[in-house]
Order: C-alpha cells, then sequence, then structure tokens
C-alpha cells in the first residue's frame, strides 16, 4: 500500500509509479507541452463549486472535477452545470472512504453507484477516477483498470485544507509547477471558510500560469 503524507509524493516515487503502471496512473502529462490541468476534489456543493465555476468561466478556462457521487447526488444542478460550462468530470467515490481498506465488491459498488450518478444526472459517463487520499495499492489499480477507468492522482498538491492563505498557495504552485503538472485543489469544504483563500488565489493562479505561457487543459487532454 502507498500512503501520502501531507497529500504529496516524492517526484521520483510518482514517475516510478507512473511507469509501473503505464496506461492506466497519472500524476503528470507530457513534460515537452507547457500544458498544466486545474483539478477540483470532492464536490460538488452549493459554496464553493459554484464561485469556482463562476471563476473559470471568467478566465475562459477548462478544468477537471472529480466528483463524489454523494455529493452529486445532494446538487445535481451544480454537477450539471460543471457539465455544461465544458468541464471534465471524474469518478472520486461514493463517500470518499479508503479503497484500499475496502473488498473488491466494495470498491465496485463505490464506484460503479457514483458512475451511474454521474450519468443519470449528466448522460455522460466517466472515464477518471482519482483514489481518496490518493491511496491506491496494486488491487485497487488492477480493480480501477478493470472497471475501465484511468487513475488520475496530481503533482502539485495547493494544501488548500491545510490553513493556508492566498500567497501560501500562490507560493506553492508557483515554486512547483512545470510543463504538465496536475494541480490538486478542492470544491468542497468540511469547515465554514476552508476554501476561502484558494478561491482568492484562483483567479491569480490563472494570470500568472498564462504570464508564464502555459495552457490550461482538462486532464483527458494532458494525459493523452
Amino acid at each position: 500500500m502507498r500512503e501520502l503524507q501531507d497529500y504529496n509524493l516524492n517526484p521520483e516515487q510518482a514517475k516510478a509509479l507512473q511507469e509501473r503502471y503505464q496506461g492506466t496512473l497519472y500524476y503528470k502529462g507530457d513534460p515537452e507541452k507547457k500544458y498544466v490541468a486545474l483539478t477540483f476534489d470532492d464536490g460538488p456543493d452549493g459554496v464553493y463549486t459554484p464561485q469556482i465555476l463562476s471563476i473559470l468561466h471568467d478566465k475562459g478556462v477548462p478544468a477537471t472535477f472529480f466528483v463524489v457521487g454523494k455529493q452529486a447526488n445532494a446538487y445535481p444542478e451544480v454537477l450539471q452545470r460543471i457539465a455544461q460550462e465544458g468541464h471534465a468530470i471524474g469518478n472520486h467515490s461514493w463517500d470518499h472512504r479508503k479503497l484500499t481498506r475496502l473488498s473488491s465488491d466494495e470498491l465496485t459498488d463505490q464506484v460503479r453507484s457514483t458512475e451511474d450518478e454521474i450519468r443519470r444526472i449528466t448522460g455522460f459517463k466517466t472515464t477518471l477516477f482519482r483514489t481518496p487520499y490518493g491511496s491506491f495499492d496494486s488491487n485497487v489499480i488492477n480493480e480501477l483498470k478493470s472497471l475501465g477507468y484511468k487513475v488520475v492522482e496530481w503533482s502539485i498538491y495547493t494544501r488548500d485544507l491545510k490553513g493556508k492563505n492566498k500567497n501560501q498557495i500562490l507560493s506553492v504552485v508557483n515554486k512547483e509547477v512545470s510543463p504538465g503538472s496536475i494541480i490538486l485543489q478542492h470544491c468542497r469544504a468540511t469547515v465554514p471558510g476552508q476554501l476561502n483563500a484558494s478561491v482568492q488565489a484562483l483567479p491569480e493562479i490563472i494570470d500568472q500560469l498564462r504570464a508564464q505561457g502555459y495552457e490550461f487543459v482538462t486532464v483527458e487532454r494532458i494525459i493523452q
């Protein structure tokens, strides 16, 4: 089993894992192309997801939302908006449990239930999956592969759930960004105000990376 410390993984470890599960597991896109992918986990919700969508719309930026089935069921209109505004959608399990602690049948139910909910609301079947907490082992990867999914983790975590302020979030991105980066952020908080700084930082992340020549793309494009 692999467990992340502070949601981050040593770049060399990530590269080795991506090579080991080539074609199924991704931490980063092509390092030769100046693409970057914004990804948002754990939503949708009725507070932060709409704010994030408005910023992305105003900036003309596509993103990828890894949605929790239980949240999709609670906020179907927000998930519909994600789809209607042209963003990619990925599966993030039904209720965000660590998949390494589940039986094969339980894991399949987590995936299929969310898959069905996404399809019911949007008419779309996703083939992208992000593991809760970034936690997996070889059995989980093989199960997800057999279910038809590509597993997409991340190369940059903004620490937006760790109490970072706007400038600290911007510093993380600017320090760690490189061509092919997949950036992890969140669009649902468990504590009121938890993602205020993340939302405040988002327009500046977009402006600063564009000024450096980066193009924003969905996960589907960055891993092609």
